[in-house]
């Protein structure tokens, strides 16, 4: 009995496969390698694509360099507000912090359990550093990821009606820092560790807080 054929992909599907293949190899080649000696021609080789295909998706490789990060920070940032949310709506956790804390350390554990991705945003943030025209693209989408990130902050504050020592943006900043920080100077053989401390961080956090009302 022949088999059915498989439908034939589009010319955006296809675009958007390769697209997307060049993107996987683009984290992997800059993780490994660094932002400098990772080249257009490494990039496309390692995904199986010739330098045409990528410059047929990207400008450039700032270009590329943009879209990686911010996809991965709208990613991230979503992560958080969908587990700050599966938090708030379990019975018995509002307005009791330490327990909605206790119950977002499942969530917590699974930050950056891929060293790659805080390699990534250091070498971005290093690249950032020395080209003022990338610079001014990534921190855009930097100051988005940790807008997005104090606003869940803020959800969960309000939520649990407690007023914390710092603004939110304050704290979503250093959310952000001291999980990268420690993923790439802890234990590799314990990634899970970053997110203990992370949960520790924000468990105090709670408790220190102000209450804001009954």
């Amino acid at each position: 009995m022949s088999q059915r054929a498989r439908p034939r992909l589009s010319r955006e599907e296809s675009q958007e496969r390769t697209r997307a293949a060049l993107l996987d190899s683009a984290r992997e080649q800059i993780a490994t390698h660094g932002v400098a000696a990772a080249s257009v021609r490494g990039i496309s080789e390692a995904a199986g694509f010739s330098q045409g295909a990528f410059y047929s998706n990207f400008a450039s490789k700032e270009a590329m360099l943009l879209e990686v990060m911010a996809e991965h920070m709208r990613a991230e940032a979503a992560r958080f507000a969908a587990a700050v949310e599966k938090v708030l709506s379990e019975a018995g956790t509002e307005g009791k912090g330490p327990s909605a804390v206790a119950s977002l350390r499942d969530y917590l554990l699974t930050l950056n359990t891929d060293g790659n991705w805080p390699m990534l945003t250091i070498e971005l943030q290093l690249y950032a550093n020395r080209s003022e025209s990338f610079a001014a693209q990534f921190n855009t989408s930097k100051t988005v990821f940790q807008s997005e990130v104090a606003k869940t902050l803020t959800r969960l504050f309000s939520s649990l009606r407690i007023r914390p020592a710092l603004d939110p943006l304050k704290l979503a900043v250093g959310f952000i820092a001291l999980s990268n920080g420690y993923a790439v100077q802890g234990d590799k053989a314990s990634p899970e560790g970053v997110g203990e401390i992370m949960f520790t961080f924000l468990d105090a956090l709670v408790r220190s807080a102000e209450p804001t009302g009954p």
